[in-house]
């Protein structure tokens, strides 16, 4: 049975090869992001196009847990090649630092 990640990107296999694109969908996957939400999110994920839609992104987190909300802007920080804030790990639980950490060493792999 595939993995949630793997339902995610389904023939896109090019996201596997791309740290920036693998910590997003890492990010989408998280258990920490209840399925209806997960499904919201990916309105605004274009793998054809090769495209993430930020903006729209972060207006429907907006509604999310702050968790939530926190780590997705920590995968918009690294998608763009930036450093997220590590003082906002503080406000994440033990769940959710775990996370965030995978994330950062996904995308710096």
């Amino acid at each position: 049975m595939p993995t949630l990640q793997q339902q995610l990107i389904g023939r896109h296999l090019w996201v596997k090869r791309s740290p920036e694109w693998s910590a997003v969908m890492d990010t989408l996957a998280l258990p920490l992001i209840k399925d209806e939400e997960r499904e919201q999110l990916m309105r605004y994920v274009d793998l054809s196009g090769r495209h993430i839609d930020w903006e729209k992104i972060h207006e429907t987190a907006q509604q999310f847990a702050p968790e939530v909300r926190i780590l997705l802007r920590i995968a918009h920080a690294l998608y763009n090649g930036g450093d997220c804030q590590l003082a906002e790990l503080q406000q994440l639980s033990s769940a959710g630092r775990s996370a965030a950490i995978l994330l950062i060493a996904q995308r710096y792999r």
